[in-house]
């Protein structure tokens, strides 16, 4: 690419913000000012020491032009992304019906704990897996199943191979799923007022997503949603504290009920674990 064409390409990038791609008009523009400089040379084959986003803007449009009969307006011009337009379409995305499965990571005053969630958006059933490590055998579990407006809570504790349980009514309340990453909790998220500000697309661990960001006085917390689905993969919050940072870390998937997604909501006791007299440790949640 000649310098002519990088020229009117960087001058459009500068009006724009967070790595986002650039209007069809503005590659449009640029490319008819050149050709008529370059008087109907064909165009230079790099985009180098351009935004990265130019060069996907340049393929969506069909790439360099190779003949005057090309007209680059006609091809589908690539998305000029809002931080509004990600948040709307992130809360739709919130909308099905699908069992949430959630891997949380907190960390507070040198301590890790690890957790693993399950979540039936249809029925409100949940387990809640408490793990030593990443990928470890679990210490305990907490399934929460609703029916007939009653909650029945079964907590198995492997460490001493016991477990309890205890019923509850609901009242016609409905539990929800993992505090902090329910589909109605991102959904308030998205929509408040002083919501976040979009940083831009980034790759997320080989997944190409786009990033949201709120600061406040104590702390931060950031949304990394899919960049072609819009749902939710990671949502990570941190509140500043006299004792340190506490950083909460929820890493999202999004499954279809079918029978392998709903077998971790199976109620489970091992054989020859005892039940306890005692209420469950944890509430509703």
């Amino acid at each position: 690419m000649n310098s002519a064409l990088e020229e009117e390409l960087a001058a459009g990038m500068r009006e724009h913000t967070a790595d986002l791609r650039p209007s069809a008009d503005l590659l449009d523009r640029a490319v008819r000012r050149n050709r008529r400089r370059t008087a109907g040379r064909a165009v230079g084959t790099g985009v180098f020491g351009l935004a990265a986003v130019v060069a996907v803007a340049m393929t969506a449009l069909g790439g360099t032009p190779a003949a005057p009969t090309a007209d680059p307006g006609l091809r589908p011009a690539p998305e000029l992304l809002t931080v509004g337009m990600v948040s709307e379409r992130a809360v739709a995305a919130l909308a099905g019906d699908d069992v949430q499965h959630v891997v949380s990571t907190t960390t507070h005053q040198g301590t890790t704990e690890h957790g693993e969630w399950w979540f039936d958006q249809t029925t409100g059933d949940s387990r809640i897996t408490h793990l030593p490590a990443p990928g470890g055998a679990s210490t305990m579990d907490l399934w929460q199943v609703v029916r007939d407006d009653t909650l029945t809570m079964t907590q198995v504790f492997h460490d001493d191979r016991s477990f309890v349980r205890d019923e509850r009514r609901l009242n016609g309340l409905r539990p929800s799923g993992p505090a902090g990453g329910t589909p109605e909790e991102l959904r308030a998220a998205l929509q408040r007022g002083d919501g976040y500000t979009l940083v831009g697309p980034v790759d997320l661990d080989g997944r190409a997503v786009l990033h949201l960001r709120l600061e406040f006085e104590d702390g931060s917390d950031e949304l990394w949603v899919d960049a072609e689905t819009y749902r939710a993969v990671r949502r990570e919050t941190v509140k500043h504290t006299p004792d340190g940072d506490a950083r909460n870390r929820l890493d999202f998937e999004w499954l279809s009920r079918t029978p392998d997604s709903l077998a971790p909501l199976t109620v489970t006791i091992p054989t020859g674990y005892t039940q306890r007299s005692l209420p469950p440790v944890d509430g509703p949640m």
